[in-house]
């Protein structure tokens, strides 16, 4: 899927977590198709280097640091955001950690933190973002995963997250749908080559997995970032409260694996 180069001409973006994997493709792909992007990541150097790559290459971004998991700190960077565009047409909570282990033994406060970060963040940034996407009718997008409807064994934190994050996802449609906010989510599959994922780039790893998905290869973050970019865009004008799987056809693929 290719966005195209003016679905988002003259809109202006904020993508949390943008500054590595998922969230800096989607921030990419939002400049290409035309808008203004505000990059944020909890980490300064690699928010400063995607907007940095964006700027060279002739389009527009800003880099806003910040942990927008707090309410003070999602509260900064969406007002730095909203100053740094002139305004905001679209959020992407993006920004996400994962923490494996049973629930047997999962610390409570590693529970705490994936919610906080994982889903938390997404409540706090929205809340702070209304005011301004409630003036430009704007569009949300929220990144869940595969794993809100397919668990994945010992990550029941993400897991249960992940899951949360698409309920939120269609209580904010159905409340800010009046106010002609569109909100949906995305559910990546196997993606490689992310912070969170490095396992997956070795080939060994690669040649296991890719036989069990459909479309016989395992995605990118590339593969990720166009839907984000249609889900934005007019083009998805009557489309809200849907989680959107972009997985391959893994998740239809599960029955395959059951003995016969």
């Amino acid at each position: 899927m290719t966005a195209r180069h003016d679905a988002l001409d003259g809109r202006r973006v904020l993508v949390t977590g943008g500054g590595s994997g998922i969230g800096a493709a989607i921030s990419r792909a939002v400049a290409r198709a035309g808008a203004t992007v505000a990059v944020n990541d909890l980490v300064e150097e690699r928010a400063a280097d995607v907007a940095g790559e964006i700027d060279a290459s002739g389009l527009h971004a800003a880099a806003i640091p910040g942990d927008v998991s707090t309410e003070d700190g999602a509260s900064s960077v969406v007002g730095a955001a909203i100053d740094a565009l002139g305004g905001l047409d679209g959020l992407v909570n993006n920004v996400g950690i994962v923490r494996g282990g049973p629930l047997a033994t999962l610390p409570l406060s590693e529970w705490e933190l994936t919610f906080r970060v994982d889903v938390t963040s997404a409540l706090l940034c929205s809340q702070a973002a209304l005011p301004a996407l409630q003036a430009s009718t704007g569009a949300i997008v929220n990144t869940s995963s595969l794993v809100a409807i397919a668990p994945a064994p010992g990550a029941g934190a993400y897991n249960a997250a992940k899951a949360a994050l698409a309920s939120l996802t269609q209580h904010m449609a159905l409340e800010w749908g009046p106010d002609g906010i569109r909100v949906n989510a995305l559910a990546p599959g196997l993606i490689s080559g992310t912070r969170f994922s490095a396992s997956s780039t070795n080939p060994e790893v690669q040649a296991r997995r890719q036989p069990v998905v459909p479309l016989r290869r395992t995605g990118t973050a590339e593969d990720v970032a166009p839907v984000a970019v249609f889900l934005l865009s007019d083009a998805a004008g009557y489309v809200t409260g849907h989680l959107l799987v972009v997985d391959g056809g893994l998740a239809v693929a599960l029955q395959s694996f059951i003995p016969g």
